[in-house]
C-alpha cells in the first residue's frame, strides 16, 4: 500500500510538469450499486447500495487533466445461485459484502456547459480488500459456499464517467467494470460491476 501511495505522488509530480501547475485537492462521498457477474451463469445478483468516502486530487486545468483518488468503499450485493441441474432445493441466496480501499487513476478532459464545467474521465482502478463477509442459508452445500466465499484480496477494474464542477462542488456518475476473476474458486469466473454517484468539495 505504501508503494502505491508513493507511486501516486510520483504521478502527481510528473503530471504537474506535463499539464501545468494547477493542482486541486478535495473530499468526496457518495453511494454505489454493485452487481456480481458469473461467466457460468449459475448465479445472479441484485444491486445493493453501498457507500464511498475519501479524497481526490486533480492536476491540470487545460484540455487534459490527471485525477488520482483514494477512498474507502463498502460494496454490497445479494447473490442468488442456482446449482447445475436446476433442482429447486439447491436454490440459495446470500449477502456478500466487501470493504475496500479503492484507488482510481483517471485521465480526463473538461468542456464548458454555460456557467459550469463538464468532465469526461476514465482510467484504471485498483481495489484492496480490508474486510469481506458472505452469509448464505444453511441449505447451501459446502461446495457452493466455497465458490461464493473464497474471494481474492485485490481487484482491478476500468472506470469511466461524467462529472460536473459547480463552483467548489463536484458531482460524478461513473461505471466500474471489473477485470479478471475476483474468486479463487477454479472453474468459475466472477466479476464485480458497479455504478457510483458522488458529491465532492474542492478544498483549494
Amino acid at each position: 500500500m505504501k508503494k502505491i501511495i508513493l507511486s501516486i505522488l510520483g504521478l502527481i509530480i510528473a503530471a504537474s510538469t506535463s499539464f501545468g501547475q494547477d493542482i486541486k485537492l478535495g473530499i468526496k462521498a457518495g453511494a454505489n450499486f454493485s452487481q456480481l457477474k458469473s461467466d457460468e451463469q449459475w448465479l445472479d445478483s441484485d444491486n445493493n447500495t453501498g457507500y464511498i468516502i475519501g479524497a481526490w486530487g486533480r492536476v491540470g486545468a487545460g484540455v487534459i487533466h490527471f485525477q488520482p483518488e483514494v477512498y474507502f468503499t463498502s460494496k454490497n450485493t445479494t447473490v442468488k445461485g442456482q446449482a447445475p441441474g436446476g433442482a429447486a432445493e439447491d436454490l440459495m441466496t446470500g449477502d456478500l459484502k466487501f470493504s475496500n480501499i479503492d484507488i482510481p487513476l483517471l485521465i480526463g478532459t473538461n468542456f464548458p456547459l454555460g456557467p459550469i464545467k463538464g468532465r469526461i474521465q476514465a482510467g484504471p482502478l485498483f481495489s484492496f480488500v480490508i474486510d469481506k463477509n458472505a452469509s448464505y442459508s444453511a441449505s447451501a452445500s459446502e461446495t457452493f459456499k466455497n465458490a461464493l466465499e473464497d474471494y481474492k484480496n485485490n481487484f482491478a477494474a476500468v472506470v469511466g464517467g461524467l462529472g460536473l464542477d459547480i463552483g467548489k462542488f463536484t458531482i460524478d456518475a461513473r461505471y466500474e467494470y471489473g477485470l479478471g476473476n475476483i474468486t479463487k474458486y477454479e472453474g468459475e469466473k466472477q466479476t464485480l460491476n458497479i455504478w457510483t454517484v458522488s458529491l465532492g468539495f474542492n478544498l483549494l
